[in-house]
């Protein structure tokens, strides 16, 4: 079955901006969520799973670009399609689940995975899944065009040598903790006349893990992590723009307690070229050429992202005209084997008339002052009937 348009998911204009899509996906998020449905959870669950998958399409300009442009190819999530580890933004929306569901009770499936991305309610164990981590990679044009494979340090937290990431000290436990019972969090109630708020925060007397420890590791303090370089082998695809962002599951930080790892994002950042304006798979170069290259016409040598090749210049060619080599663009992260054009902007430059030149351009506004009297008398006798 053909996938919905996404702003129709959302019931939103094309042209909306960023606060009103997370209007809209806050509205339905409520309206939808499992918890919510008792009564058809199933059915609630694949809707809230429709209008988070365009929700996160729609609130990421990366991809609502690609999307306005190439439709639901250009933000393919795989061949298993959108699934909750692509859920990115979940945290634009953590305070409408603490304030729904805190009392804790019941729901579970889709509620239990949304416990695991908010933080949960309640009764719900907080997750101890490790940060996201962010790496900037600079590269210039020319590394973008081809991709390339790099080799780099990150530095990240990894499990304690010594305790093996457990945070205790050898012949140390871990207990329950007893401010939030283990659970990991605690709820704070505010009463402003006949309402009641309950909000979930992560327990601060254990961290959120939901248990102490009586000896700590003197190696990590009991944190169970210690902060080394790791190296990471990058591989980047053709065609990568500036502010591109690639997701490497798993390379993040390492979870506090032998927790899952969070994921390492690379930032691309391109370097201004000397020749060249980059936008999206299109390349823009200026070239100057003379006046009687413009008049006459001529072939010109000019670079382009992979070589030197010829190009045209028609007779008669007028300043601020823009010629096209057709396939000598940036390739299409989002079309295999396919790239953009480069464009040629003209400019005409004018030579300072002096000396044998200036007798040269005399002699042609001499010549171009004959040619349109010599017009306007052939014109004005053929008005006359002569």
């Amino acid at each position: 079955m053909a996938k919905r348009d996404y702003y129709d998911v959302l019931d939103i204009k094309r042209d909306v901006d960023k606060a009103g899509v997370k209007k809209a996906y806050r509205k339905l998020a409520r309206q939808f969520h499992p918890d919510a449905n008792r009564d058809n959870p199933d059915a609630a669950a694949e809707k809230f799973k429709e209008v988070s998958e365009a929700y996160e399409v729609l609130i990421d300009p990366e991809k609502r670009q690609r999307y306005d442009r190439f439709g639901h190819e250009g933000v393919d999530f795989g061949g298993g399609g959108f699934s909750w580890d692509n859920f990115t933004h979940a945290g634009d929306v953590s305070d409408i689940f603490g304030q729904m569901f805190s009392g804790g009770g019941g729901g579970g499936g889709l509620g239990d995975i949304f416990s695991q991305f908010f933080g949960g309610g309640g009764q719900r164990r907080a997750t101890n899944r490790g940060e996201d981590l962010r790496y900037d990679l600079e590269l210039s044009l020319e590394e973008a065009f081809e991709g390339l494979t790099r080799e780099v340090s990150v530095p990240r937290n990894e499990p304690c040598e010594t305790c093996s990431g457990s945070g205790a000290a050898e012949g140390g436990q871990l207990h329950t903790c007893g401010q939030c019972g283990g659970q990991g969090m605690v709820q704070s109630v505010q009463r402003r006349g006949f309402m009641q708020q309950v909000t979930t925060h992560p327990c601060p007397a254990c961290k959120g893990q939901g248990q102490t420890i009586d000896q700590p590791c003197k190696a990590c303090h009991g944190r169970g992590l210690q902060e080394k370089a790791r190296k990471l082998k990058l591989t980047i695809p053709a065609g990568v723009d500036d502010g591109h962002r690639l997701r490497l599951r798993g390379e993040g930080n390492a979870g506090p307690r032998k927790g899952p790892r969070g994921d390492l994002y690379v930032m691309i950042h391109l370097h201004r070229h000397k020749h060249f304006q980059r936008h999206d798979t299109e390349l823009l170069y200026e070239l100057e050429i003379t006046p009687a290259q413009a008049a006459l016409g001529e072939k010109v040598e000019v670079p382009t992202i992979d070589g030197k090749v010829k190009l045209d210049i028609p007779a008669g060619t007028q300043s601020d005209c823009v010629l096209r080599l057709r396939n000598k663009g940036m390739p299409d992260l989002n079309r295999p084997g396919r790239r953009g054009d480069q464009h040629v902007h003209i400019t005409v430059r004018m030579p300072k008339a002096s000396g044998k030149t200036r007798k040269l351009w005399e002699q042609l506004r001499d010549l171009e002052r004959s040619e349109e009297d010599s017009l306007l008398g052939r014109a004005r006798r053929k008005l006359r009937g002569k």
